[in-house]
């Protein structure tokens, strides 16, 4: 993501309605794994820091991201336990987590693969991976150029990457669906109009942007209806996927020679 828009992230995250949903639903995906109150969690790419601060309501929780804007962010945020650096070479042996959450992040790298090896190599064996992905490429955006994205995903595709990273998957859905007829229109429309601009009026533009607060209220209050089916039903299309996998509890821990735990990681990076 360009660093210009981390202030913008920062200000939107405790309130615009696509986080506030996004938060919830996360939140109920780790109730449902009913994890015990000593579980570690990894936030992977924690962006601007408030789905780690939330995460750290619940017990043990570690931010990583490899941008240094965005660890600042976090960190004036009052989020603790930041890391910088990457999941494909952490500062953590293997094994260290019982879930590592990577919200929007594996459509920034070039190798998708070589992140998902490294998230479970750092979730304990039988523990939990929880990634969320934007869905489409027919929904692509000025938004996926603001934010770095290397492609949109479908559930086949995810699900097979995820299996060829040694995961099991215990669920992946489509989720954001209620929306998908407006953003797709919205962009469709964003992608005609753009194509007879001049060249030098044809800046970029993301789709996060304030709402006036009825508007954003009801928009959140839509997607909490939506979260409520996801808990029982798999929806067959949305702006985004969910999915929830896991490393396969017969795996063994490779040993490697290091005495680093994630205490001493967070430590060694402030």
């Amino acid at each position: 993501m360009e660093s210009r828009y981390y202030e913008t992230y920062y200000r939107h995250e405790t309130e615009h309605w696509w986080f506030r949903w996004r938060f919830r639903l996360i939140q109920g995906v780790l109730d449902q794994l009913d994890l015990p109150g000593t579980a570690r969690m990894l936030d992977a790419g924690c962006g601007t820091g408030q789905m780690l601060k939330t995460l750290q309501r619940r017990g043990e929780a570690v931010g990583l991201d490899i941008s240094p804007e965005a660890i600042a962010f976090a960190a004036s945020r009052g989020v603790e336990n930041l890391v910088l650096g990457t999941v494909t070479a952490p500062p953590f042996p293997e094994g260290s987590f019982d879930v590592a959450l990577a919200l929007d992040v594996i459509e920034h790298v070039d190798d998708d693969r070589a992140m998902l090896d490294g998230l479970r190599a750092l979730v304990k064996p039988g523990g939990a991976v929880i990634i969320t992905v934007p869905a489409f490429e027919s929904l692509w955006s000025e938004h996926d150029v603001i934010n770095h994205h290397r492609r949109r995903y479908r559930v086949p595709e995810l699900r097979e990457r995820l299996a060829r990273a040694g995961l099991e998957v215990d669920r992946i859905t489509y989720c954001n669906t209620t929306l998908f007829p407006v953003v797709g229109v919205t962009r469709w429309g964003q992608r005609l109009f753009r194509h007879f601009r001049r060249a030098e009026d044809a800046e970029a533009s993301s789709d996060l942007h304030g709402y006036p607060k009825p508007v954003n209220e009801l928009l959140y209050r839509l997607m909490l209806l939506e979260t409520r089916l996801l808990r029982r039903f798999d929806l067959p299309f949305g702006v985004s996927i969910l999915a929830i996998a896991r490393r396969p509890a017969t795996d063994l821990v490779i040993q490697v020679q290091t005495t680093a735990t994630p205490a001493d990681a967070v430590l060694s990076a402030r």
